[in-house]
């Protein structure tokens, strides 16, 4: 059977993904923060020998104005947003390798576009970005198939219901102001579906010859 490890999968676009997956047939290995993992010095004794996906989904956002922005709360982002992807990719790569695997990183359409209070989210992701089409030429001559889905902000989740919550004590806005501006700086003025993406991303996943040919692209997914 084949194998697909989610970080991130305890909620949110994770836990749709890892459901996603679990109907095409993989065997799901859920890792998540919420059990004691950690995307930024994972336990090899945790991983497969053998992995035909890994998805980097697990993400942390903090909402700052830069004269706010000190170093702990720059590292968590950068170490849990990017260093995250490296420290798993470099973990699973034995068992990628075995496998001819695929990574799935899911970036954000925060690496295409300046938001205010998101020095530390924005960096994060723009390193993310770039750091999934680095590994894409890396790992390409071990078989290994790289590439990325930027989301817009997705309705329903922890994290879109943290950003709002951040953005009201950032900003000293209203919920109902919060949401307005951000819906307006949306193409189709509404969240995005995570139970779409994650459909979506199980349709790619679910034969490699569905994405073999993305390696090191990024497709966003509403902006």
């Amino acid at each position: 059977m084949k194998k697909a490890l989610v970080t991130g999968a305890n909620s949110g676009l994770g836990d749709l993904i890892a459901e996603e997956l679990a109907r095409a047939g993989y065997l799901v290995i859920p890792f998540d923060a919420a059990w004691g993992d950690d995307v930024r010095c994972p336990d090899i004794n945790k991983l497969p020998r053998k992995l035909d996906v890994l998805v980097n989904c697990a993400g942390v956002n903090r909402i700052a104005w830069l004269k706010d922005v000190d170093d702990e709360l720059w590292d968590e982002v950068m170490d849990v947003n990017a260093k995250g992807i490296m420290k798993m990719t470099q973990a699973c790569l034995p068992a990628l390798k075995a496998a001819r695997g695929t990574v799935l990183n899911i970036v954000s359409n925060a690496a295409h576009m300046p938001m205010r209070c998101s020095a530390a989210y924005n960096a994060s992701k723009g390193a993310a970005l770039i750091l999934t089409k680095q590994l894409a030429r890396e790992l390409i001559s071990d078989g290994i198939t790289v590439f990325s889905v930027s989301p817009n902000k997705l309705k329903g989740t922890g994290m879109s219901d943290d950003i709002d919550r951040q953005v009201v004590e950032t900003r000293g806005w209203t919920l109902e102001e919060a949401q307005r501006y951000q819906l307006a700086g949306l193409l189709t003025g509404e969240e995005t579906d995570p139970a779409a993406v994650a459909e979506f991303v199980g349709f790619l996943l679910s034969d490699k010859a569905r994405h073999k040919a993305l390696a090191g692209c990024d497709i966003p997914y509403g902006l």
